[in-house]
């Protein structure tokens, strides 16, 4: 990953060619002003050699054999495919009044263009692009200009920044920047993308080169009676002899080699800077890209790489065990016992950002949980407790909650990631927003699942259920107001329930006796009267 341009690393790839810049008219030294005289740029070489009174004598201009010649393509137009990957831009100009931009590529190459403008990426200064795939003809069409747009839904789009290529500088260079080559050769995902395999490759060079070889021999390979060796023998369901790895380790060394060696660029993106002629010498931004050329009589290389950014494909199912020593601040006014009702929120971090916002905007956020206890007010606004996971590397919960202590977040103990473990389970400790005095403590288990395993095992989601355990609380809210007689049930009964029966027993028998003294009087009178 090359923080510059490629050419800060390898020259402007002008080893094979000089470019000069042609200009209509005499230079004034009054005006200053060079622009206007601009017309195009001619690419050639200049040399001169002494020559020796035998080579005076023996030369023969219609031969060909021009030492200034050496290195120098045939003057003959070239169909090249070209394929852009443009990964990211980063640090936009702001190009709209609320400090944000919706920027869109556009590509142009000779009187070629890709206007990408349906795809424009709204309120965002560090955007997320792709790959772009377009034809050339050398050298004709050499020159790229990558643009960046910002997109407007009346009136014109506005130019952010660009930045320009030379093409064939690069195609032709002996640093040979048409396609970077990767660390390994290998299939998958990362699999060999040039045209060329590796063997066919250096054979391909030293031919260019006048190099004797390659010769190709069991464990080793030799080019211009240098010998590089190195595995060639693989097993597979049976043993194959291949060269591609030990040619590509040949390649990379390319530098080693006597008289013509050099650099090779490697597979890389690089950071080219973004500038506007609106405001001269002002850097526009960053955008990081590489470009592949092939040509169209070689093999086709096959489909371009998938940089599209990858969307989440994992599940996070929390499941909360149980709850210890939170402080509770409301109490019931005839048992004077505490209590508090506990719910959950959810987030949502891509919305609009006012009701005139056409688009939503992405935001993206770090992965960190946010757990809270909130204690529900019918008349007043809830109070809460707080606990924040960042599940790339948390504190590992403690085994009990006698040993869940403040500390817990702050220490140096041993951190996890819930994206490495997939599961994890244990105490952590509450507090209240910016306080570290423990306020509370929770067992949590976390279980990370990918998108395949989450659809063919489902389980409820927000305020649903949780199916495999029973409910976490009686389904009522601890309020007289909304739920009396089962708040009664839950809050009096369970702790007052022996004193209630007796109370009971004994209005029963109270009343059993009042009325046994109030009517035994007539009963006696009325049957001494009958009698």
């Amino acid at each position: 990953l090359y923080d510059k341009e490629l050419e800060t690393e390898f020259g402007p790839f002008d080893d094979w060619v000089n470019t000069y810049e042609l200009f209509r008219g005499k230079a004034n030294e009054e005006d200053g002003v060079t622009e206007e005289r601009f017309v195009g740029k001619f690419k050639g070489r200049f040399c001169l050699y002494k020559l020796t009174e035998d080579e005076d004598v023996d030369w023969d201009e219609d031969s060909g054999h021009f030492r200034v010649n050496r290195g120098i393509p045939a003057n003959t137009p070239v169909q090249v495919l070209i394929l852009v990957y443009i990964v990211s831009a980063s640090n936009l100009h702001p190009a709209d009044p609320d400090g944000k931009a919706d920027p869109y590529i556009v590509l142009r190459l000779g009187k070629n263009e890709i206007k990408d403008r349906d795809n424009y990426i709204p309120k965002q200064l560090n955007p997320v692009f792709g790959s772009f795939e377009m034809q050339a003809t050398f050298p004709r069409e050499s020159l790229l200009s990558v643009l960046i747009y910002d997109f407007d839904l009346v009136g014109g789009d506005d130019l952010i920044g660009e930045t320009r290529i030379d093409l064939e500088n690069r195609f032709y260079s002996r640093h040979r920047a048409t396609c970077g080559l990767p660390t390994e050769y290998s299939e998958g995902y990362n699999a060999w993308r040039d045209c060329l395999k590796p063997s066919e490759l250096l054979s391909k060079m030293c031919r260019e080169n006048g190099l004797d070889g390659p010769h190709f021999r069991p464990g080793r390979i030799i080019v211009a009676n240098k010998i590089f060796t190195g595995k060639t023998l693989f097993m597979h369901e049976e043993p194959v002899e291949s060269y591609e790895h030990l040619s590509l380790k040949i390649l990379h060394r390319w530098a080693e080699i006597p008289a013509v060696g050099c650099r090779l660029v490697p597979e890389h993106i690089e950071t080219r800077t973004l500038f506007n002629k609106a405001r001269p010498g002002m850097d526009q931004g960053q955008v990081q890209m590489w470009v592949d050329m092939f040509p169209v009589d070689l093999p086709h290389p096959g489909p371009s790489v998938d940089i599209s950014p990858r969307t989440p494909k994992y599940e996070l199912r929390i499941i909360i065990w149980n709850t210890e020593d939170v402080i509770l601040e409301d109490s019931n006014f005839l048992t004077g016992q505490k209590s508090s009702d506990i719910y959950v929120k959810v987030v949502v971090v891509r919305k609009r950002e006012s009701i005139f916002s056409l688009d939503k905007t992405e935001q993206k956020l770090p992965a960190i949980l946010i757990l809270q206890v909130w204690d529900f007010e019918t008349l007043s606004s809830d109070d809460f407790l707080t606990l924040e996971l960042n599940l790339h590397g948390f504190h590992r919960g403690a085994k009990t909650a006698k040993s869940c202590k403040s500390d817990m977040l702050t220490d140096g103990s041993e951190r996890i990631s819930i994206f490495q473990q997939k599961r994890a389970r244990g105490w952590w400790p509450f507090s209240k927003s910016g306080e570290l005095t423990l306020q509370g403590k929770v067992e949590a288990e976390f279980h990370l699942v990918v998108a395949e395993e989450a659809e063919k095992n489902p389980v409820g989601r927000a305020r649903k259920e949780p199916e495999p355990l029973p409910k976490p609380r009686p389904d009522t809210s601890f309020s007289w107001f909304v739920n009396p007689f089962k708040c009664f049930f839950h809050l009096v009964w369970r702790s007052y329930k022996k004193y209630i029966i007796i109370a009971v027993v004994l209005l029963i028998t109270a009343l059993f006796l009042a009325l046994l003294f109030y009517t035994l009087p007539g009963a006696i009178s009325q049957k001494i009267i009958n009698g």
